[in-house]
């Protein structure tokens, strides 16, 4: 599989076999540029990375950190960017190419492969969180992600769980995104919105944990945005109901800099019967590679499908 990787700083072209293991072929920057200008060089790379695989990819998956539907970017909200054509990335495949391009959201993909291979593998429902600019999310079913009408259900981000003063990227008031991630902490710190949210909030939250600093302001932000996770995460709970939560992205670090604050804004959000028998919290175990597993994930399900196994005998056999 060619797997493409959309993050909010930048983009990585990658192999993928079935057993997981990857291998980078080009990455880079977006720099001020939008889609239609920088999907075409991404292009380029994926035309590249199918030469290398000499015939053996089957599929091209695209993990975007955005809302997307089909192969179109529906909203990037944190870069600002609009719908986009995510089809231009295989545009320059020669037209018998049998590669399908499949997409998918980063947190949605994370989760997917929390549930085929991670912390949440055996749960028939689970709720999986990605905390890196914003919040990202999925309810999974039976290992299936429950996407929505248009690919674009889980963005939890945007329930209106935070301030309704603030108004977020995305054109909403109000939005859990800005409570819960670098942008909250240096809000509530009073340092300017960092350019890299993610950074950010690594560096402060592993400096306190590590005793580097002891900036009264910096714990205060700290125990206010890990309050507004866990009430928020309580919310989806109550919403949901799964059988278990795994998070990822800076949400384990949060959690386990103020897991007082934490727990206390989890525990009181609940229903008294999810109190009752509350369920667990734990750390994704795939990390920052969960969706780029997810993608393979959804690459194999596309091709071992009974349509993709049928076409691949007609083309096999010259059908």
């Amino acid at each position: 599989m060619i797997v493409v990787d959309l993050r909010t700083a930048g983009w990585r072209v990658l192999l993928g076999d079935l057993a997981g293991e990857t291998s980078e072929v080009e990455a880079g920057f977006y720099g001020d540029e939008q889609p239609a200008q920088f999907l075409p060089r991404i292009a380029r790379s994926v035309t590249r990375a199918a030469e290398q695989s000499r015939g053996r990819a089957r599929a091209v998956a695209v993990v975007v950190a955005g809302t997307v539907t089909g192969s179109r970017l529906l909203q990037f909200a944190t870069r600002g960017w609009s719908e986009a054509d995510l089809g231009m990335l295989t545009e320059g495949l020669p037209a018998s190419s049998p590669l399908r391009l499949l997409a998918g959201n980063d947190a949605t993909l994370g989760g997917l492969a929390e549930a085929r291979t991670g912390a949440a593998r055996g749960a028939r429902v689970a709720l999986h969180i990605l905390v890196a600019v914003g919040v990202g999310g999925v309810l999974l079913v039976d290992e299936q992600p429950m996407t929505g009408a248009r690919g674009a259900g889980g963005e939890y981000g945007h329930l209106p769980f935070g301030d309704p003063e603030l108004v977020c990227p995305c054109g909403a008031r109000g939005c859990w995104d800005l409570m819960v991630d670098g942008r909250a902490l240096a809000r509530h710190r009073g340092d300017p919105p960092p350019d890299d949210p993610v950074a950010y909030a690594t560096r402060l939250l592993g400096d306190l944990t590590r005793g580097v600093i002891s900036d009264p302001a910096a714990r205060h932000a700290i125990e206010l945005v890990a309050h507004d996770l866990g009430a928020g995460i309580a919310g989806l709970v109550n919403l949901h109901d799964p059988e278990l939560i795994t998070i990822a992205g800076v949400a384990p670090l949060i959690r386990h800099a103020a897991p007082e604050a934490f727990d206390r804004g989890y525990q009181n959000g609940l229903m008294t019967f999810h109190r009752r028998e509350t369920p667990a919290i734990l750390d994704g175990l795939h990390g920052d590679e969960g969706p780029v597993l997810g993608a393979l994930s959804l690459g194999v399900d596309e091709i071992t499908s009974p349509t993709a196994l049928a076409r691949w005998g007609e083309l096999t056999s010259g059908g």
